[in-house]
């Protein structure tokens, strides 16, 4: 059997935990010389996230399981050593209001006893005509926009500085954890592969159920969006590619015009040319289809566009699209992603036994 359920989930700790905060400089000293500049005062929302982000603050911790149970000889159920359980980390090295700060991201895993995955391909992205795929572990930068009080971060195409796509974190909630982690809140289990763990399957146990959260263990929920519309692409059809090369839906018709009716492989719906509107979107020219995606978390649109060698497929983000994810158990998706800190993560790690 395999157990395999994946949620949906990427600032601070609450004020009270706030070691220290930046202070501007009150103008003038006694010697006449000018004073430096004072430093941009931060908005509540980046000193939550840098409370979280900063590597001095431990980073960012996106939790991933994917554990597969099989069942013994004997009749006794085990866990595969093929079985994954690990942490994407995302730090900053400085504050962003001293200039863009690199993104580092690092793959980890959670139990001695597995490995960490090495081959996560990268998303691929339509820019300006050209296809790129985006770094994995990623690469990127954070910026605090000027006159805004979110965080930006633009993450970078593999082996490039070549920006893919950018996100706007407009609001971070963070949620301190204390007592049983079986009796953690609702929304953490349900938003997170923290539920993975904590389920008996078959009568294997994953985890101590006495463990507790260690003091300093919190959550933090960011809502992001969009920036800029951004087209993601894919193949259509075998042999599935990870570069720039991608397998196009139909090499032997090469306009929209003449392709349609089509079957989207983003949604498995028939599209008639009536059902879009063509137009140039990330440098080619595309068809998008009037209306999103029923079964996609974040509000999404199918495409095809013509691309050399024949039609591709791929799916529309509009710019200021709120990005949301599916629960366990819901089909109604939340506006939010759930991140762990440092002390969480130690923790999780103390109470697995496997």
């Amino acid at each position: 059997m395999k157990q395999q359920e994946k949620y949906s989930v990427k600032p601070a700790l609450a004020a009270v935990l706030l070691g220290t905060l930046l202070l501007s400089a009150c103008g003038g000293g006694s010697g006449g010389s000018p004073s430096a500049p004072a430093a941009p005062a931060l908005s509540e929302t980046q000193l939550t996230y840098e409370s979280f982000a900063l590597a001095s603050n431990g980073g960012l911790f996106d939790l991933e399981g994917g554990l597969d149970i099989y069942t013994t000889p004997s009749g006794t159920s085990a866990l595969s050593p093929a079985s994954s359980f690990y942490t994407e980390q995302i730090s900053i090295p400085k504050s962003p209001s001293t200039g863009a700060q690199p993104l580092t991201d690092t793959i980890a895993s959670v139990a001695s006893t597995l490995t960490a995955p090495t081959d996560l391909p990268g998303t691929r992205y339509m820019v300006a005509g050209s296809v790129f795929a985006m770094a994995s572990p990623a690469t990127g930068q954070v910026t605090y926009p000027v006159g805004s009080n979110a965080v930006q971060t633009t993450y970078f195409a593999s082996g490039s500085i070549q920006p893919v796509f950018t996100t706007l974190q407009t609001s971070y909630t963070v949620t301190l954890l204390s007592g049983l982690i079986s009796n953690s809140p609702e929304e953490l289990l349900t938003t997170s592969d923290l539920a993975t763990l904590t389920q008996s399957v078959n009568g294997l146990t994953l985890y101590n159920p006495a463990a507790t959260w260690q003091a300093g263990s919190a959550y933090i929920k960011v809502v992001r969006q969009v920036v800029g519309d951004t087209l993601l692409v894919d193949d259509c059809a075998a042999p599935a590619t990870t570069g720039a090369i991608l397998t196009p839906c139909s090499s032997s018709i090469t306009t929209l015009e003449n392709f349609f009716p089509a079957v989207s492989p983003v949604d498995g719906k028939t599209y008639t040319l009536a059902d879009g509107q063509i137009s140039t979107v990330a440098g080619v020219r595309a068809w998008v289809a009037n209306t999103p995606v029923a079964s996609a978390a974040t509000t999404a649109y199918a495409v095809f566009y013509q691309g050399s060698g024949g039609i591709y497929e791929g799916a529309l983000l509009k710019d200021g699209t709120t990005q949301q994810y599916f629960s366990s158990g819901s089909s109604t998706p939340v506006n939010f992603k759930v991140l762990l800190n440092s002390t969480a993560v130690s923790s999780i790690k103390a109470a697995i036994t496997f």
